[in-house]
């Protein structure tokens, strides 16, 4: 750990983006903290007025404090987000470590599944699933999990298959251990630095595609407010109020930006290819 911290720290950005992603959660689990005003509370005295001392951020159409939705919009887009990005990591790593332990038929029967997931681009598929079954949270962060239920289990299926016949895991084979234990007690740990790498960069595209979803109207319904809809509330007025979109549109691009470098950082400490 003192290694990991050490490497870690070596670069400033490393540092400043986990700070920004910290501040972030903490925002996201207090957001009454940092809300100055209810996030719906409409006041037509102050219909699309520009930032001031008293609303940092400007107001929006129905004169609502548009810095108080986006700290509750960083609430919502994070919980949707991580949500899927959860549920996508345990499902695809599953898939993965079996088809790349196993081989064979299993290995096909997956890969196969893989491969006509990647046929549609990811953004129309979640489309066509929110369209389906209806929006709202819930079916947002199952939408958005099951595209990125691939991408995790191709990842993983690789990791996988470059380990199997490690001499560890025969050494586990030898010693009596079930396929089941091999793949959580041997394997899953020799690919767990692969696993949180994926598990980011992955989370900063489901907030995109979370964004992309609001954007198009097919997001978590007004009221409520996700960093996505308050963008894509704000373009009948963008030439009018160019706040209401542009500071959303700015707090995504700090939050996706953040946990790239993130990302990137984790990467070059974990990736032992990258260390040598």
């Amino acid at each position: 750990m003192k290694r990991f911290l050490k490497n870690f720290s070596k670069n400033k950005l490393n540092l400043i983006s986990a700070f920004i992603i910290f501040l972030f959660i903490f925002i996201s689990f207090f957001p009454k903290l940092f809300a100055p005003f209810p996030p719906n509370e409409m006041n037509s005295k102050y219909i699309l007025n520009p930032p001031t001392r008293e609303h940092i951020f400007g107001t929006d159409q129905f004169g609502r404090d548009i810095f108080s939705r986006c700290i509750y919009g960083i609430q919502n887009s994070l919980l949707i987000a991580l949500n899927s990005i959860i549920i996508a990591s345990i499902i695809g790593t599953f898939l993965g470590i079996l088809a790349g332990y196993y081989g064979g038929i299993i290995d096909q029967i997956i890969s196969r599944i893989i491969d006509a997931f990647f046929a549609f681009p990811s953004l129309v598929l979640a489309l066509f699933i929110v369209a389906l079954f209806g929006t709202n949270m819930i079916n947002l962060i199952i939408a958005i999990g099951i595209i990125y239920i691939p991408i995790f289990a191709r990842t993983i299926r690789s990791s996988t298959i470059s380990i199997k016949e490690s001499n560890y895991v025969k050494a586990s084979r030898a010693l009596g251990k079930s396929d089941l234990g091999i793949m959580i007690s041997v394997i899953f740990p020799n690919i767990l630095s692969i696993f949180i790498v994926s598990f980011t960069m992955n989370f900063s595209t489901a907030i995109l595609t979370e964004a992309s979803l609001g954007f198009l109207g097919l997001g978590v319904p007004p009221p409520e407010a996700t960093l996505g809809n308050l963008v894509g509330q704000g373009t009948n007025f963008i030439m009018v109020a160019p706040w209401v979109t542009l500071f959303p549109g700015l707090v995504i691009a700090v939050i996706v930006l953040s946990v790239n470098i993130l990302g990137d950082g984790l990467r070059d400490v974990l990736d032992p290819k990258l260390n040598r």
